[in-house]
């Protein structure tokens, strides 16, 4: 699985890394080709990975025990709503976690936990794409000795 990390230069990526004090505005994460994301638009969606670009953007490929775990949680999020209260808490410190709609964040982190990672450790209330980016390196695709 990979997980994508990415940066706009407009208004509403400027105030979501300076409220969530990240080089990161959105997450995204992927699978054979195909890219989940919850964006403010469309909600959960997928997209193939082709066309998925941002001005600024690093992907990880991370280990994923069981990529299809994932997969099958994600399928059954796309469509789901955007959780514009995820942006209006952001300053008030308020859990505002729902199975009903998605921040990219929150979305991504809940699809690594269910790939049954073992270094996926994050335990708040809240995620943001920085500390999804501070967990990255424990999550990283080991790459066989050669």
């Amino acid at each position: 699985m990979k997980l994508y990390f990415c940066k706009s230069n407009d208004l509403g990526g400027w105030l979501i890394r300076l409220a969530t004090f990240s080089q990161w505005n959105h997450v995204a994460i992927g699978f054979n080709g195909t890219v989940y994301e919850a964006v403010s638009g469309d909600g959960v969606r997928k997209i193939p990975e082709s066309p998925f670009r941002w001005p600024k953007m690093e992907v990880v490929e991370i280990d994923a025990p069981n990529p299809l775990a994932a997969v099958n949680f994600l399928e059954q999020q796309v469509g789901k709503p955007y959780d514009w209260m995820a942006l209006v808490a952001l300053p008030f410190g308020r859990n505002w976690q729902s199975p009903f709609k998605w921040f990219c964040s929150e979305l991504v982190a809940k699809a690594v936990v269910m790939t049954g990672q073992p270094n996926f450790l994050i335990k708040k209330h809240r995620i943001f794409p920085s500390h999804l980016w501070a967990v990255a390196p424990f999550l990283k695709k080991k790459r066989p000795k050669q």
